[in-house]
């Protein structure tokens, strides 16, 4: 008798919750195995704030560079300042759906798409023939940063709790603080010395390094 009870306590619907639970947070949890290098606390600061930087720099960094585009694509200042609001309509268009589905896939994958899609874009920015084709690119790279952006708060969430997270939170959020102010200098640096489309470069470069690093 005290067996079956046991067994109907397990069966309880308020066991049946905690096992859920303890699968959806192991589901969404660490984006890399424990033992692994990666896993160390230096790593995931470093990685989430390339994650939350990706907003500032996606927008910011070639800022300086429009006059340039206007030449290189013969094209009107109007068009030009359109492949800002293409990434920043893109950024806001990603957040909508990713976190949703993150939460319910899982980090990973919507991560990994994210970056792809970025990284993607990214090169087909840095060989747009036309303006057309590099607002279309710019769109679609807002679209994949935006997955970064949301994801470098959710990882945080995930793998702390309390004064740890509050700690990591800091440390990112000073990272998105100083990313706009930082990106537009560094990035008349770059045009000045290789060109607009080196910015992308290194973008693209950025990209596919956390990529392969988030495996």
């Amino acid at each position: 008798m005290i067996h079956a009870q046991s067994e109907a306590s397990f069966d309880s619907p308020a066991a049946h919750a905690a096992t859920t639970a303890h699968k959806y947070r192991t589901k969404t949890t660490a984006i890399h195995e424990e033992g692994t290098p990666r896993n160390s606390r230096a790593f995931l600061i470093v990685f989430l704030a390339f994650l939350s930087a990706f907003g500032p720099f996606v927008t910011d960094f070639y800022l300086p560079t429009l006059p340039d585009q206007t030449v290189d694509f013969g094209a009107p200042a109007s068009m030009v300042q359109l492949g800002l609001s293409a990434t920043m309509w893109g950024l806001a268009a990603g957040q909508l759906w990713i976190d949703p589905l993150s939460d319910t896939r899982g980090r990973r994958i919507p991560l990994a798409a994210s970056l792809t899609v970025f990284s993607l874009a990214t090169a087909g920015a840095v060989f747009a023939p036309d303006i057309e084709t590099f607002i279309a690119m710019r769109f679609l790279e807002g679209l994949g940063a935006s997955g970064a952006v949301v994801m470098s708060r959710s990882i945080a969430a995930d793998l702390h709790a309390g004064r740890e997270l509050a700690t990591l939170m800091a440390v990112v959020g000073a990272i998105q603080g100083i990313a706009p102010v930082t990106a537009p200098m560094i990035g008349a640096l770059i045009a000045e010395a290789a060109g607009w489309r080196e910015i992308f470069m290194l973008l693209l470069a950025i990209g596919v390094s956390l990529t392969a690093l988030r495996r």
